[in-house]
């Protein structure tokens, strides 16, 4: 995609008009409809931000949530960054939960001087994907980054193919293994959204193991999301232990259930393109 930016106002600092879209702040009134156009069909039910969240989250860093909207006023993609202070040490690194708080809206956890900000949640429509917006989501995070004066540009990046790969190739699959899989024809990462972000000079730093946790879902709720989410994806691995297509696992005991997911935290590089050093 073409990207003919043309300055029109500010987006933080600045807002841009594309031929096809505009890219600025979403407001509070707006939450509903992004959780209805870019939640829903991005997520499954347990891990979608509610408008409450959503809108929260607008409230405590209002320049961190950016979203791309359509001419017909339809928004297409979206950005939520967080802030935070990085020491420069990939260890030292929360977990994606540790760093969006509970609730995930960052109000206990914000860092207004934090050198950092953290994408945190990136929804791109269905219809929009494969199109080219990833280079413009980043260059709307650089773009707020510098605005803010703040020197990184961060995530803890969802690997989104891995639920596909362990349910169709392997559903043991090691999660180390599958985001330091290459393709053989360009040397970058088997992953889809993986590849796009080394692609954009994303380098990977390290596993976040457990990045989402999701706990003390009744069995009952457990139950209703196996029967209704895609049921065809769900596959028993293990006593106790389930593949739902996604990302995660779930390990389901009598009465209760918990969703464990990991990701993988990247660091973006001022130079775009080349390949991601292995992590661990």
């Amino acid at each position: 995609m073409t990207e003919q930016l043309k300055p029109t106002g500010t987006i933080g600092a600045q807002e841009k008009i594309l031929p096809q879209y505009e890219i600025r702040q979403y407001r509070q009134e707006e939450a509903t409809l992004i959780y209805k156009k870019l939640e829903e069909p991005n997520w499954a039910p347990w891990l979608r931000a509610s408008p409450e969240v959503l809108a929260k989250r607008v409230e405590i860093f209002p320049e961190g949530q950016i979203a791309l909207w359509s001419k017909d006023g339809r928004p297409i993609a979206n950005l939520n960054l967080s802030r935070f202070n990085y020491t420069g040490d990939p260890q030292s690194l929360p977990t994606w939960d540790e760093l969006m708080g509970d609730p995930p809206t960052g109000e206990n956890t914000f860092d207004l001087n934090g050198n950092a900000v953290g994408m945190m949640s990136i929804n791109i429509h269905p219809e929009f994907q494969g199109g080219g917006l990833t280079r413009v989501i980043i260059d709307a995070a650089k773009e707020t980054a510098k605005m803010l004066g703040v020197k990184h540009v961060m995530g803890s990046f969802r690997p989104s193919q891995f639920g596909e790969y362990s349910h169709a190739v392997d559903p043991h699959a090691s999660f180390s293994e599958y985001i330091n899989k290459k393709r053989e024809e360009d040397d970058l990462p088997h992953d889809a959204w993986l590849r796009a972000l080394a692609r954009n000079g994303m380098k990977m730093l390290r596993i976040d193991d457990i990045a989402m946790v999701i706990s003390d879902v009744s069995r009952e709720q457990f139950d209703e999301y196996r029967s209704t989410y895609k049921p065809e994806r769900w596959k028993n691995i293990a006593p106790n232990v389930w593949r739902c297509g996604e990302t995660g696992l779930w390990l389901v005991g009598d009465t209760s259930a918990t969703y464990i997911e990991s990701n993988v935290w990247g660091i973006l590089d001022e130079t775009n393109g080349g390949s991601p050093q292995a992590v661990k």
